[in-house]
């Protein structure tokens, strides 16, 4: 059958020093029976060997990006770059179970209307329970979720959820390139949520595909003092970017002052649990930043307030999923 019959979708993956994980990855994605596919692999300034294996695969178009170690960038130049009519984003860590992964997806794709983003599920290696079944948001911003059995998390497919996990997103360029895309001004953080955020205010939904379950491979690098509170102090200033950008004035201010008092006493109990004074100061080094792009952040909230079609913060009343 003609590869015309079916859009060209871009397989885009995310690579930083990711070799320990791209000798799972690539496989699977070139294994996938999708007809019409490219497969993207944009690095990020890696040194660890990763380059020299993705050049061993032919099929594979590499690209550097001219900005080091900023993850929205890449990934909005690298989607700038793919020919295909759908991008599958994914990161290097997500090992792809499902060889009709991408049928599965483009068939969904046609049932429903305005689809802003399928967000995979997945699981980390060796477990059998997972949070990982899309983002919700609340007064609190990011709600924690409670893991859920895999097959009950299968039972979800097709629910909505409040924002995608940025380990795999699924979504048609053209509406990608309308809402922007990520926000490159941030480095760290701020991207699955916003990006999710302003698909709803853009009259977009977004989706949970858990008809199967990907395999996660890496883990959050938690022991490490110096990169936890490196991290945090960046997670922290782009939630609060976010927010404030994305939020509508009333709901802004009200999860302005619960986030930050969830993200100070969770600052505290960081740095008494490690033994640290690095979440603590991370805090206040965040926060400092924030105040001091406030001004940024107040011009970036005019041009998407003023481009939203959805005037009520309806992400808000997206719920997580209940089991007895």
């Amino acid at each position: 059958m003609s590869n015309q019959k079916y859009p060209l979708i871009s397989v885009v993956m995310l690579n930083y020093n990711g070799i320990k994980y791209l000798k799972r990855t690539i496989p699977p994605i070139l294994k996938l029976n999708y007809p019409h596919y490219e497969f993207i692999i944009v690095d990020n300034g890696s040194t660890d060997g990763s380059i020299d294996f993705i050049k061993k695969h032919k099929k594979i178009i590499l690209i550097q990006s001219p900005r080091i170690r900023e993850k929205n960038f890449a990934c909005n130049y690298a989607i700038n770059h793919a020919k295909g009519e759908y991008i599958l984003l994914l990161d290097n860590d997500l090992e792809i179970k499902e060889v009709s992964l991408l049928y599965s997806l483009i068939n969904l794709s046609k049932i429903k209307g305005k689809i802003g983003s399928y967000t995979l599920s997945f699981y980390n290696k060796n477990e059998n329970k997972s949070p990982a079944y899309g983002g919700f948001l609340s007064f609190y911003f990011i709600k924690e979720l409670t893991p859920l059995k895999l097959i009950e998390i299968e039972e979800l497919n097709n629910s909505l959820v409040g924002f995608p996990h940025g380990a795999g997103v699924f979504i048609k360029k053209s509406v990608w390139q309308e809402i922007g895309g990520y926000d490159d001004h941030l480095k760290f953080g701020g991207d699955d949520n916003d990006l999710g955020i302003k698909l709803w205010l853009f009259g977009y939904e977004n989706y949970l595909y858990s008809k199967s379950l990907q395999i996660h491979l890496g883990l959050p690098e938690r022991q490490d003092n110096k990169k936890y509170s490196l991290k945090w102090k960046e997670m922290l200033y782009a939630h609060l970017y976010t927010l404030v950008k994305d939020y509508s004035f009333f709901n802004m201010i009200i999860t302005l002052g619960c986030y930050s008092i969830l993200a100070f006493f969770k600052s505290i109990k960081q740095s008494i649990f490690r033994f640290h004074y690095g979440p603590f100061l991370a805090f206040f080094q965040g926060y400092y930043l924030f105040l001091k792009d406030l001004p940024y952040a107040i011009k970036k909230r005019k041009k998407i307030q003023s481009k939203r079609v959805i005037k009520e913060d309806i992400f808000l009343k997206i719920r997580p999923p209940k089991f007895k």
